[in-house]
């Protein structure tokens, strides 16, 4: 549980900051055996995606300069 813990750490620490190539080889070497690291990654996009769908920040930078 301990290696999901960090990982699941490094999905979250990505969408709020740029990761070093050593933080992204550990998630490429787990992700393929972790279903549960998998489904959280899968959750956290969507949950990402939904919270900027709602708040209006959702899609690209242009489109929203152009409104």
């Amino acid at each position: 549980m301990g290696k999901c813990k960090h990982i699941t750490r490094l999905l979250s620490d990505a969408l709020d900051r740029p990761l070093t190539a050593g933080e992204w080889i550990a998630i490429g070497v787990h992700l393929p055996t972790c279903s549960g690291c998998r489904n959280y990654r899968r959750h956290i996009g969507l949950l990402r995606a939904a919270s900027q769908e709602i708040s209006g920040t959702g899609g690209s930078r242009d489109a929203r300069e152009e409104q």
